[in-house]
């Protein structure tokens, strides 16, 4: 049982609204939370049906017995250990009464300095503005929804079995979504969920690609990225971009909210949008480069573009990106996310001597 206290100060309703702002690296949301008195910084992340550390729990906490079997999103694996949260400080809330689940550190969240992820067992106790635009949560208690609620668009949603789910519908087909603010990329659809004879008829690019999972495990996939046709959500009208591919369940990531802003009440089933109409775009690179056993690597690659013409496939090996060479993770991811940011086109030599200049030229639209 997780027990919230208050803060040092006398508390009313409208005392209690914290707002924390967050950082946006891998296009998570990440704040700051304490521990015992010592700060650290969490992915807020409503994917989660547990919060989790990544490695320092076994040196700063205390062990429990209690041990979980925890399948990521993409189906991988693992076996995690409880430990005793002690004290919790998140805003002015101070959290007791709570374990935390501990697993290995791993080169994405250390490269971006993310210590762990604050799961729904803890964001469910409380309300949220996620306001993406200006990079600010504001927290509630769980029965207090501001007046700007009324102005807001309501989506169908539902909160059940730990996992918060958005529900599209469009003509006579449902898909189910899992709300991961934990995805930092496009949402997805499940081919093990959905099938979809039609996908074809849509905008659509396909590639091979893969996501990192919350244990820095590296899951390919054949997928295809598409722009999918307006579907409606309660109020709101949702052309979003999503990748087709063999993910466990189907999912909404941040990409779908830029520029939003959403209010989220899981012990109140809500969810709403400040914005009625909901269109994402895409424009991007038709290959990206990660370093990956030891190596920089091909990660994804669309087909029929002329590097794939050119045999080119996931997981070849790249010696340099634009003459530079690079022996880490963190310092290649680095370097690449600048180059994107600016729009920048970079040139890749492989292991067999092929040298290829990347644009960023791929496009989907209505």
């Amino acid at each position: 049982m997780i027990v919230l206290l208050p803060s040092g100060f006398a508390q009313n309703r409208a005392a209690f609204q914290d707002t924390i702002p967050f950082r946006t690296d891998l296009g998570l949301i990440i704040i700051p939370i304490t521990f015992n008195g010592v700060k650290k910084q969490f992915a807020f992340d409503t994917g989660a049906t547990h919060s989790v550390s990544y490695d320092w729990a076994k040196n700063e906490l205390k062990p429990t017995r209690k041990t979980m079997n925890i399948t990521s999103s993409s189906g991988l694996k693992s076996k995690m250990r409880f430990y005793k949260s002690g004290l919790i400080e998140l805003g002015s809330r101070k959290i007791r009464r709570h374990s935390i689940l501990n697993t290995a550190k791993n080169d994405v969240f250390s490269c971006y300095n993310i210590d762990g992820i604050l799961g729904v067992d803890i964001i469910k106790e409380l309300n949220w503005t996620i306001d993406f635009e200006r990079k600010i949560l504001v927290m509630y208690p769980s029965n207090y929804f501001p007046d700007k609620v009324k102005t807001m668009h309501r989506l169908n949603f539902d909160y059940q079995n730990k996992r918060p789910y958005v529900f599209l519908k469009r003509k006579n087909k449902e898909i189910r979504f899992l709300l991961d603010t934990g995805a930092g990329g496009f949402s997805n659809i499940s081919k093990r969920e959905y099938n979809f004879s039609t996908i074809d008829l849509y905008p659509n690019l396909s590639t091979q690609s893969a996501s990192i999972d919350v244990n820095g495990m590296l899951t390919s996939s054949l997928a295809k990225i598409v722009k999918y046709a307006e579907a409606f959500s309660g109020d709101a009208a949702i052309s979003p971009i999503v990748v087709y591919n063999n993910q466990k369940s189907s999912k909404i990531g941040n990409r779908l909210w830029q520029n939003n802003e959403l209010f989220l009440s899981l012990k109140k089933d809500k969810l709403y949008s400040f914005k009625a109409n909901i269109n994402n775009t895409f424009k991007g690179y038709p290959c990206s480069v990660l370093f990956y056993k030891n190596r920089m690597r091909i990660i994804k690659v669309e087909e029929e573009s002329a590097l794939w013409k050119n045999g080119v496939r996931q997981g070849d090996e790249v010696v340099s990106v634009n003459g530079k060479q690079f022996d880490n993770f963190c310092d290649l991811d680095n370097y690449f996310r600048k180059t994107v940011k600016l729009a920048q086109s970079f040139t890749i030599t492989l292991a067999d001597g092929k040298q290829f200049t990347i644009t960023k030229n791929s496009v989907l639209k209505d």
